[in-house]
């Protein structure tokens, strides 16, 4: 039996646009920018794979350049910053987003919410005090509490940004799996999921922001609880290494770019550049999200925070892997036919 995801891959990629406003806005990168990851455990896990902007960079094609793409994904983050604060109220890790955006500096920002608080809609998803009271009360309830959360995510990334940022786009995530017992039926959490990536949809809408409907692309809207065969997850919920790289085509189309323009993976430039990618992630995130954060920052730096000028020196090496970045998407592109 065909996976229900891949069988909406086939029938849904040629019948259900991947972004609402593809055609009016066209391709989203230019050459020179700064995009930025933000998002929940998809986006992290993004950067072990490096299928994600390896597709990105060769989909952007030879006319532009000096693509950047910096991954602030933190697995289990709500859009109120729960998981981002780690001893404090969600407003800590909203804070240290704020820092993230204005060091970063982006010029199109990447947003990925929702699994999490369609999964839990029963019993609560968000620590923000000002909202535990509804945010356990059912699946309308918990929407509304998302999508006025997301509006706030929203309003900071504009601001935290800066008036570079050019565009704002917004990403459903993309279906669950049903992979059979022990694991659950993933069947009422993706019914849940279509109703919050329904309300995001809107809320793309209401922001005039490009919307990217993953959770179509990859069969959502046709699931009905059979088994995947074969499976894009590792559970149901978190997507394998295969699962990112339909991710990464599905959301390339989703930002105006054609089938035509993606390359063969089993490409060994294409390889070369994926490896690159994934360095250049390693390095980041060890400059913005330091294993030792608690003795370099925070409340125990009278031991070790004389390392701490350390963490700039990250820079230069990331400098240099963005380089070899270029090198291999150049490689990769003068191997592909010309149009």
């Amino acid at each position: 039996m065909k996976s229900p995801l891949l069988s909406g891959l086939l029938a849904g990629s040629l019948l259900i646009p991947g972004s609402l406003f593809a055609q009016e806005s066209g391709p989203l990168l230019k050459s020179g920018d700064r995009i930025a990851l933000v998002g929940t455990t998809l986006f992290e896990r993004a950067r072990l794979y490096g299928h994600l902007e390896t597709t990105l960079q060769i989909a952007a094609g030879s006319g532009v350049s000096g693509v950047t793409l910096r991954n602030l994904g933190w697995s289990g983050d709500t859009v109120f910053g729960d998981a981002r604060s780690y001893f404090g109220p969600p407003a800590e890790g909203r804070d240290r987003l704020t820092r993230n955006l204005t060091e970063v500096k982006p010029t199109a920002a990447l947003l990925c919410y929702g699994s999490e608080a369609a999964m839990s809609v029963d019993q609560g998803w968000t620590n923000e005090a000002a909202h535990a009271a509804t945010s356990a009360a059912g699946l309308e309830a918990s929407r509304k509490v998302f999508l006025d959360g997301y509006q706030g995510l929203i309003d900071r990334v504009r601001s935290a940004s800066g008036e570079g940022l050019r565009e704002i786009v917004l990403i459903s995530p993309p279906p669950l799996e049903n992979l059979g017992a022990p694991l659950p039926d993933q069947t009422a959490n993706n019914r849940n999921l279509a109703s919050f990536r329904d309300g995001i949809r809107d809320l793309a809408k209401t922001n005039r922001l490009r919307f990217v409907d993953l959770f179509a692309a990859l069969g959502g809207d046709n699931f009905k609880g059979e088994p995947a065969n074969p499976p894009l997850t590792n559970d149901g919920v978190n997507y394998s290494e295969a699962g990112h790289a339909v991710v990464a085509r599905e959301l390339a189309k989703g930002l105006g770019y054609s089938e035509g323009a993606l390359v063969d993976q089993n490409n060994p430039a294409f390889a070369e550049l994926r490896a690159a990618i994934i360095e250049k992630d390693r390095l980041f995130f060890h400059r913005w999200r330091p294993a030792n954060e608690t003795y370099l920052f925070l409340f125990r730096k009278h031991e070790q925070g004389q390392n701490a000028k350390e963490i700039p020196m990250f820079d230069p090496l990331i400098s240099a892997q963005e380089k070899k970045v270029e090198d291999a998407r150049g490689r990769v592109l003068a191997g592909l036919p010309k149009n």
